[in-house]
């Protein structure tokens, strides 16, 4: 599943079906350790498709509010303190670097910057984030290394692909490799909000 929040685009209905549920369980209805109800039963309850449903399950998984069993469904998740305010941005280009870390550090985050893929998966590898903010072309290798990294290791943490207009054979190649969030170039502080809000980013 991937979610594209882009300039004028629309809630999207995951997002509110996620943060209902996420509701449910920071309040206590929904306790730590409790299955869910199937998929198809919260899909009829919501009123949704069952891509959508998942959508707001994949996004729940990556707050730390729901963990996936096999085989056996899906369980409630209360949240442990975890790196909190700690985001990663690889990107080759000093101008989103900065750029990037002024909106981030503005919100009361914390910032590790990359310039390679290189250099951001040996930042993943060594330190937990909350989300990640990858570049997909840049020199000596792509984000898509990095997207495959983050498979192997079976982690779930969030990335928003920073994107140009020519990137298009890699975003579907990333979007192959999970759910990303894209964010179009030319940046717009609202949108990087935007995203921190749905990925549920915060320094708390």
């Amino acid at each position: 599943m991937v979610s594209r929040l882009e300039q004028n685009s629309p809630a999207l209905r995951y997002v509110t079906v996620a943060d209902d549920l996420q509701q449910q369980i920071e309040s206590g209805v929904v306790k730590d350790g409790d299955k869910l109800p199937s998929q198809h039963t919260m899909a009829r309850t919501y009123g949704v498709s069952l891509t959508t449903l998942r959508a707001a399950l994949e996004l729940l998984e990556q707050r730390g509010y729901v963990r996936s069993a096999h085989g056996l469904g899906t369980f409630a998740k209360a949240p442990t303190a975890g790196p909190a305010g700690n985001v990663l941005v690889v990107d080759d280009d000093p101008q989103i670097l900065e750029l990037l870390s002024t909106v981030l550090e503005g919100e009361d985050l914390q910032v590790t910057t990359a310039e390679t893929a290189a250099t951001g998966i040996d930042a993943m590898v060594r330190a937990d984030f909350q989300a990640i903010f990858l570049d997909l072309i840049m020199p000596g290798g792509n984000g898509i290394e990095l997207l495959k990294e983050l498979e192997t290791r079976d982690l779930k943490t969030p990335v928003v692909v920073v994107t140009g207009v020519g990137d298009s054979k890699l975003i579907d190649e990333a979007m192959e490799l999970g759910p990303v969030t894209l964010l179009r170039k030319p940046i717009q502080v609202k949108q990087v909000r935007r995203v921190l809000n749905v990925l549920g980013v915060s320094s708390n």
